[in-house]
């Protein structure tokens, strides 16, 4: 009987991996990423760029040397300027006056960059009487020199009033929401009548205890609290924002 060979099949060799497509899958993604920068890129507000451009720089320390101080929204870090201490170096620029390094030296005024713009605070004691809306003869002084720096900045300015917590019931006053309203309405109307300040420029709030900078538990936290801002917002350079 013959015997039987067998002979084994040839061993098939396996496909090569597709390893290939990890790298094709990158480059898609890749891709994709850029072609939705483009479209994002095409269609941002050039505002909102320049104002997140403004506050990268601020992060990077680039606004120290106050290249791009003046256009409007510099930080979102704040920086106080106190009697004792020495005003930024950008501040001055971004005022366009001299004067305002000296103004912002003036006991219980404060100076600082915010979000929001160039904020002034002014105590209460600088501008009032407790408890009136009347201005005093120092503080009309004070806005005049206030108004002489800020009217050539041509920005919109927002006045604020602020109270402490204590109420307040008169006739005139029944609350200090209306105490704290005809502050500001009074600082925008002196502004209008004395400084020159276009109306178009100037808006008026009062937020009366809700707004404190400090807690309202003694008497120096109290003090704080009752005060008057003045924001500078951004630059207007339309003649028809600019008319009074």
């Amino acid at each position: 009987m013959a015997k039987r060979t067998f002979r084994q099949a040839p061993k098939q060799e396996k496909a090569p991996a597709l390893a290939w497509m990890t790298t094709f899958n990158d480059l898609m993604t890749l891709l994709m990423v850029f072609f939705v920068l483009l479209f994002a890129m095409g269609n941002l507000d050039p505002e909102k760029f320049k104002t997140f451009q403004n506050q990268l720089q601020s992060g990077l320390g680039v606004m120290q040397a106050g290249t791009n101080a003046g256009d409007g929204i510099p930080s979102d870090r704040q920086r106080v300027t106190t009697p004792d201490q020495s005003p930024p170096e950008a501040l001055p620029q971004a005022a366009g006056s001299e004067n305002f390094q000296a103004l912002s030296r003036t006991q219980g005024l404060e100076a600082e960059y915010t979000p929001k713009g160039i904020r002034i605070t002014l105590s209460d004691a600088l501008l009032f009487d407790s408890g009136s809306a009347r201005l005093t003869e120092s503080g009309l002084r004070l806005l005049d020199r206030i108004g002489t720096v800020i009217k050539p900045m041509q920005r919109q300015v927002r006045v604020e009033g602020h109270t402490d917590d204590r109420p307040i019931a008169t006739t005139r006053y029944p609350s200090n929401w209306e105490l704290s309203a005809a502050r500001a309405i009074g600082v925008v109307n002196y502004f209008i009548d004395q400084t020159g300040i276009p109306a178009s420029l100037l808006s008026a709030a009062g937020y009366g205890a809700f707004r404190p900078r400090a807690a309202n538990d003694n008497e120096t936290h109290r003090a704080a609290n009752r005060r008057v801002e003045i924001i500078l917002g951004p630059v207007k350079t339309s003649p028809a924002d600019v008319q009074g």
